[in-house]
This record gives C-alpha cells, sequence and structure tokens, in this order.
C-alpha cells in the first residue's frame, strides 16, 4: 500500500514534534511506502486526507492524537472511494486508538500493524442540530464533560499549564458542578428526564484520556451507548473518579444508560447545551432545541492489531 502519513508536529503538547524523526524511521523500518504531508489546523488535516485517494495514496495514517484523527476521519468519511485509515499514537488520550485494541502500542507496534495490513470496518456518528451537524469518530460529551474541556481550552490562552489544564479545570469545576436539565431518549424512547451532570455517548470504549462511560460498547457492532450521569457534589465526583476509569460507573446509582441508533438530547432549557465532540468544543446554534446523535454503521475500514 502507498500511504500519506499526516503528521501532527504540535501533537502531545509538541512532543510529537520532537519524535517524528524517530517514528519516521520506524515506519520505514517496517517497510512502508509512505509520503509525509504536514498539518497545521484542521482544516488542513481534512483537506489532506479528502485529497488522498485522487493524490494516489491508498491509505492514510494520522501521526497526532484524537483531534487530528477525527478530522482526518471526518473528510475520509465524505469520500466514495474511502482509503484506509492507520493511527500512529502522538497525543496525550489516544482514546480511539485504545478502542481498536492498542493498548499500550508504541508506533513501531502501529508500523507493523500496518504492514500486516489486518484491517476492521467501524462505526462512526454525526451530531445533528437545527441548521447545523459535526461528525464524530469516538465520543460525544455534553455538560460537565464539555465545560470542563471549555475552560481548559480557554486557560491554556493565558497560563502556560499545557496538559495539567484539563486536570486543573476538572478540579476547579468539581467544586461547585453546575446542574442542566433534558429529556434524553434512545431510538424515539425517552429513557432519561430531568437534572444531569453530563451525558456521554460514546462509539468507542474510552473518552477523556481513558474514562470509560461506554465500557461494553465495540466500535463496530453499528450501535451507540449512552451513559446520563446524575448530579453529584464535589465529594461525589472525587468518590467515583476510579468507577470513571475502571468503567463501573454504570453499576452504580448515579448512572442510567441506554444502546441504540439516535439519541436525541432536548435540553429544558433551549440553547442551554454545552457539547464536545471527540475533545473539541462544539457550539451549536444558540436556541437549539435538540441535538441528536445518529450511528453511521461501517463507515471506515482501518487497521488493528493482527490476531495473535
Amino acid at each position: 500500500m502507498n500511504w500519506m502519513v499526516i503528521v501532527n508536529t504540535k501533537a502531545g503538547g509538541g512532543s510529537a514534534g520532537r519524535m517524528w524523526k524517530h517514528s519516521q524511521a520506524s515506519l520505514t523500518a517496517a517497510g512502508i511506502e509512505f509520503t509525509a504531508k504536514f498539518t497545521e489546523a484542521p482544516a488542513q488535516t481534512r483537506l489532506l486526507a479528502a485529497n488522498a485517494s485522487s493524490s494516489g495514496f491508498d491509505g492514510v495514517a494520522v501521526y497526532g492524537g484524537d483531534g487530528t484523527v477525527s478530522d482526518a476521519a471526518a473528510a475520509i468519511s465524505t469520500l466514495e472511494n474511502k482509503p484506509v485509515l492507520a493511527f500512529l499514537p502522538a497525543g496525550s488520550g489516544n482514546d480511539w486508538f485504545r478502542s481498536l485494541g492498542f493498548e499500550n502500542a508504541t508506533v513501531e507496534d502501529c508500523a507493523a500493524a500496518m504492514a500486516e495490513g489486518v484491517t476492521r470496518r467501524v462505526d462512526t456518528g454525526l451530531c445533528l442540530w437545527p441548521g447545523g451537524r459535526r461528525f464524530f469518530l469516538n465520543s460525544a460529551g455534553v455538560g460537565f464533560d464539555a465545560l470542563v474541556l471549555r475552560r481548559a481550552v480557554n486557560s491554556r490562552r493565558f497560563l502556560p499549564f499545557g496538559s495539567m489544564s484539563y486536570l486543573l479545570s476538572l478540579a476547579a469545576s468539581a467544586v461547585f458542578p453546575p446542574r442542566w436539565k433534558a429529556t434524553v431518549s434512545c431510538d424515539g424512547k425517552p429513557f432519561y428526564k430531568g437534572d444531569y451532570l453530563t451525558i456521554t455517548t460514546g462509539i468507542g470504549r474510552y473518552s477523556g484520556g481513558g474514562m470509560q462511560l461506554s465500557p461494553a460498547v465495540e466500535p463496530d457492532d453499528g450501535l451507540l451507548d449512552s451513559a446520563v450521569v446524575s448530579p453529584m457534589n464535589f465529594f461525589g465526583i472525587a468518590a467515583h473518579i476510579s468507577n470513571l476509569y475502571d468503567g463501573t460507573l454504570l453499576d452504580t446509582k448515579y448512572a442510567t444508560a441506554a444502546r441504540g441508533s439516535i439519541i436525541r438530547i432536548e435540553p429544558f432549557k433551549p440553547g442551554s447545551i454545552l457539547l464536545e465532540l471527540d475533545g473539541e468544543v462544539v457550539e451549536p446554534d444558540a436556541d437549539s432545541e435538540y441535538i441528536e446523535l445518529v450511528s453511521k454503521p461501517s463507515d471506515l475500514t482501518v487497521i488493528v492489531p493482527p490476531p495473535e
């Protein structure tokens, strides 16, 4: 296969740039035929991925983090002739990558998987609201999750916290956690109504740097796994941090879950939805009365670890 490798040197707080020469050597050592294309912005990533097939490439490998691979996947999803997608981990979270079975895998491991050429068809998703839509690859978060991310992004503009900004934002937001009100439906049937802290809907198992609010989801089952977490105070959040990471929060009284093809969230107050998709804050229209998260089954062909 002839690969385009989209390189985001800013991923991982800049560590991707420092490690690129080593990663490039790993691809060459694995016998991968590739051309590196550097990206500086999401729009550039999408343009490169969209033109990959017409430029003669059979596959697109993304050297970056979750945001970079989501941008590339969004472009590939729109194509009639879709190249194979591979991921070379260089970000801080790499959640989607882990959901494919690449636990603790290195760039060398991923280059070897590209050489093996084992693929899997996986799902993606669309987020719809009146007047707009947005692709997502791995997960969607509404409420507290999006609030923490937005505050972290804003803090990076003024303070040099880097990767620590998310944890600092999480701690600060948990002191007086807000609550929102919504009706949440799965395939047309309401399964939650009232106050909530956060709503996470997953295609992949991991989100937020390793949290598991969709521990039973499979990326190729054609379904979305949604979990609504009811309001907690600071001490409740602190007491259940471990449940977020080991996948057991759904076993507590605070979580209500559903699985289906369409998740619809209707806020009691139109325009009050705080939303993030694949770790990027998204702003629906100010008066949006709903968002819908829709599964796109078997949308992409991706490189996965070879069977043991």
